[in-house]
């Protein structure tokens, strides 16, 4: 990267990202209708790279002791989009990142070594959301980082 551009990537990265959302700040149902309509919007890109985390992190293979999923690879889309589209639970951290859940109960979305987990969680990164733009996020929702699916308590 030439000199000139990287010194300036490196002056104005700090502030775009001071300008994200916090969504410590945001009500529940704000963040619970952004993961509605990000579901309903996210680009087959985000949902390459959180298969590839999926796999990546071994959740799709029985290994003893490991968090694992249950069902099988070709229902776990559907159950993710559900997740981020009525989630019944969500929850900020890490400043610009939000927790969708959602209990599948009496069904087992997979195990942590031997405890049967009932629920599926989605881990979102908000960070390229800027706060202005949280009423009407529809140009954005692509930039949104789907950055983790697992199951979870």
């Amino acid at each position: 990267m030439p000199k000139p551009l990287l010194l300036c990537a490196l002056l104005f990265l700090p502030l775009t990202c001071a300008h994200a959302i916090d969504t410590s700040t945001l009500p529940r149902e704000q963040l619970l209708e952004l993961g509605t309509r990000l579901e309903a919007s996210s680009g087959s890109n985000q949902w390459q790279q959180l298969w590839q985390q999926v796999r990546g992190n071994g959740l799709l293979q029985a290994q003893p002791g490991q968090l694992r999923f249950v069902p099988p690879p070709s229902e776990l889309p559907a159950m993710v989009r559900l997740t981020l589209a009525q989630a019944q639970h969500v929850e900020p951290f890490a400043i610009t990142h939000a927790r969708y859940r959602r209990v599948f109960s009496p069904q087992v979305i997979g195990y942590r070594g031997s405890q049967a987990l009932e629920a599926l969680c989605v881990d979102v990164d908000w960070r390229a959301l800027p706060a202005a733009a949280v009423s009407a996020p529809q140009s954005y929702l692509g930039l949104a980082s789907l950055r983790k699916a697992y199951p979870c308590d």
